[in-house]
């Protein structure tokens, strides 16, 4: 993690309000890569465990940003959210991956895009167990071309 943050350190100063740079980790580490290379090792990993404990704490405010945002968009609004798990993909290798990957995200995606866009409110379940859209055929080519 330190080394691709480190790739995108610019030692001669920079933004960190924009582009790849305002992402979590690099702002955080800011210090601990501009002081590492004159540091006692003592000092480096007490600022190392600085940087990650900051960007946990930011990690949270910003998941508690987005769900606050999330509930607005259910409550407020009305929306209906959708929750897709892929936790099961990182517990897999290779093409096991790739195939739960496709089962548990663009599959089921598209099939609540298609809803939204058909604004169709006929459900059924799809053969992975999905509560989706039942859509025509060729609604189901727009679906799958969208993944």
């Amino acid at each position: 993690m330190v080394d691709e943050i480190r790739s995108f350190f610019n030692p001669k100063g920079g933004c960190y309000s924009r582009g790849i740079r305002k992402a979590i980790g690099v702002p955080e580490f800011d210090e601990f890569l501009r002081r590492e290379a004159f540091l006692d090792e003592e000092t480096k990993q007490r600022l190392l465990e600085e940087a990650i404990n900051e960007m946990k704490v930011n990690t949270c405010k910003l998941a508690m940003k987005q769900l606050g945002r999330i509930r607005r968009l259910r409550n407020v609004k009305r929306w209906k959210i959708h929750r897709l798990d892929a936790t099961s993909v990182f517990r897999k290798n290779g093409q096991e991956a790739n195939e739960a990957w496709k089962k548990l995200v663009p599959e089921p995606s598209a099939m609540i895009v298609a809803n939204f866009l058909y604004n169709s409110n006929t459900t059924t379940t799809t053969t992975n167990g999905f509560s989706g859209l039942r859509i025509s055929p060729s609604q189901s080519v727009i679906a799958r071309a969208t993944c």
